[in-house]
């Protein structure tokens, strides 16, 4: 269990947080709102999508929590199940190129820690191999941040209820995910040139060189600051659910896209 502990924030009041910088990273995402003031060049054009940052990472601790401590773990698949579906609709009509659901993601991630812990005992490989293919059907099922995503979730998990541990564990998969893997993006194009010669490698690192330090780099830092700004948030966790219905949260996702989505449809008349 976790500690509990007076004072600090409780686990309803850190969701209220995520769910307020989702919305300001879906506003972002669906009006722009800083486009009058700086081209997309810009890093500031991005500021709300920092902000938006924040969401993640508090929803897939407490998911990694929700597997730990739920007392109906089926009940609780049943709900992320459910609500995957649901908010797959609002997502593909209200979002630019259809939208990715993070219910889906976390839907796999909690089946895989279940599977985890039905098969770890007699089964350790298998357990293993089956939670593998979970965080991997995140991807293949096209869950918002995707494998890596549901891998946070799990990690988080696996690293006991040592608070220390999970939030070492939440920030290494955070600046994996915002830093590691987009430079690698970014630059595995121009290493794969080194089959062809130090020329035409040296020549494309060269172009591409400006917008990177320009950019790229502090874009990709930016969003990995932001991400870890959440690390201590979590960490005046008080152990505590706090006042509230959990469903609340569940249903706060795909309704906010679809007022969101009115709105946009409404501006547009």
């Amino acid at each position: 269990m976790p500690s509990v502990k007076t004072g600090g924030l409780t686990a309803t009041q850190l969701k209220y947080l995520a769910a307020v910088f989702m919305v300001i990273d879906h506003i972002g995402m669906l009006f722009t709102p800083l486009a009058p003031l700086f081209p997309t060049g810009d890093l500031r054009f991005y500021l709300f999508r920092y902000l938006g940052r924040l969401a993640f990472p508090i929803f897939a601790y407490f998911v990694s929590e929700g597997c730990r401590h739920t007392h109906d773990y089926r009940a609780y698949l049943k709900r992320l199940f459910l609500f995957a579906l649901l908010t797959q609709l609002p997502l593909v009509l209200f979002l630019p190129d259809g939208g990715r659901s993070i219910v889906v993601t976390f839907f796999f991630a909690a089946l895989g820690i279940g599977l985890w812990e039905h098969l770890r005992q007699g089964q350790p490989l298998l357990a293993a191999l089956a939670l593998t293919a979970c965080v991997l059907a995140a991807q293949v099922f096209q869950g918002d941040y995707g494998a890596l995503g549901a891998f946070t979730v799990a990690a988080v998990y696996l690293a006991g209820a040592d608070r220390r541990r999970q939030l070492l564990a939440l920030g290494g998969c955070l600046a994996l995910y915002y830093l590691v893997w987009p430079l690698w993006s970014y630059w595995d194009a121009t290493l794969a040139l080194l089959g062809q010669g130090w020329g035409a490698f040296l020549l494309e690192a060269g172009e591409r060189l400006p917008y990177f330090l320009q950019f790229y780099l502090p874009y990709s830092l930016l969003m990995t600051a932001c991400a870890c700004l959440t690390l201590p948030l979590l960490a005046r966790y008080n152990g505590r659910r706090g006042n509230g219905s959990r469903w609340c949260f569940y249903w706060f996702y795909p309704g906010h896209l679809v007022v969101l989505g009115a709105i946009q449809i409404l501006m547009t008349l």
